[in-house]
C-alpha cells in the first residue's frame, strides 16, 4: 500500500495529556458548582471530542458551556506550564513518516491553542506539516470531516494515509473517512490494535513495504 499521509491524534496518542484534560475538566466543573451535579456522566468517556461538544454533553448548549469551556482552558494551560514530555517514540513516529516520503498531519479534538501549546512543549510542532484542531471545524470526530481537511490539504487519497489515534472517536473518524491504516493504542474494533507507538512504526513500515 502506497502511504502518503500519516494523520495521528494528538492528547492520549503522541502525549500524556489526556489525563491533564480531564482533570482541568474537573476543576473547571468544581469552579462552577457542577462537578456533582454531572457525576452520572463519564467524562472520561467524552475525551477525545471537541471541547464544546464535551462541555454540552454536560451542561447543555448555551453560555454555560462555553463559560465551562473557557475556565477548563484556563486550568488546562496552566498544568501544561509544569512541563511535558511526548510519549516514547512519538519523535521517531514523526521521523519515520517523514523518512517513508509522506506528510505528517496532526488532528485533534482540542482548540488550536491548547494543541500548539502540547506541540512546542513537547518539541513536537517542527515535525508535524499540519494541525487541524477542534475549533477549525464544525463538526469533530467522530466525524470524518477533520480528517478529509487533512487529506484534502496535501491532494491524499484516503487509502493513501495512515491513522492513528486512542479513542473510539479517532477509530470512527479514520474509518468513516477510509483511511487505508487504522491503528489505535487501545483495543477497539475496526483498528490495529498497537501497544504503544514503537509497535506503530513498525506496522506502517510493513504497511509501506508492501508498495516496494
Amino acid at each position: 500500500m502506497m502511504l502518503r499521509l500519516g494523520v495521528l491524534d494528538l492528547d492520549g496518542t503522541l502525549t500524556n495529556t489526556a489525563i491533564l484534560h480531564l482533570k482541568a475538566w474537573r476543576d473547571a466543573l468544581t469552579d462552577l458548582g457542577l462537578l456533582d451535579e454531572v457525576r452520572s456522566i463519564s467524562v472520561e468517556y467524552l475525551l477525545g471530542r471537541r471541547a464544546i461538544d464535551i462541555a454540552t454533553a454536560l451542561v447543555g448548549a448555551g453560555p454555560q458551556a462555553w463559560r465551562l469551556v473557557r475556565l477548563k482552558t484556563m486550568y488546562y494551560l496552566d498544568l501544561l506550564s509544569n512541563g511535558l514530555d511526548p510519549f516514547p517514540c512519538a519523535m521517531e513516529l514523526l521521523d519515520e513518516t517523514h523518512e517513508l516520503g509522506m506528510m505528517a498531519a496532526v488532528v485533534t479534538s482540542s482548540s488550536r491553542s491548547s494543541a500548539l501549546a502540547v506541540l512546542k512543549a513537547t518539541r513536537l510542532l517542527e515535525k508535524v506539516d499540519y494541525v487541524v484542531a477542534g475549533d477549525d471545524v464544525e463538526k469533530g470526530k467522530p466525524d470524518p470531516l477533520p480528517i478529509r481537511l487533512a487529506l484534502d490539504r496535501f491532494n491524499v487519497m484516503p487509502k493513501q494515509a495512515y491513522g492513528i489515534g486512542d479513542t473510539i472517536y479517532d477509530v470512527e473518524a479514520y474509518r468513516a473517512a477510509g483511511l487505508g491504516l487504522v491503528m489505535s493504542l487501545n483495543p477497539i474494533n475496526g483498528a490495529i490494535h498497537v501497544k504503544d507507538l514503537c509497535e506503530a512504526i513498525n506496522v506502517i513500515k510493513r504497511t509501506a513495504s508492501l508498495a516496494l
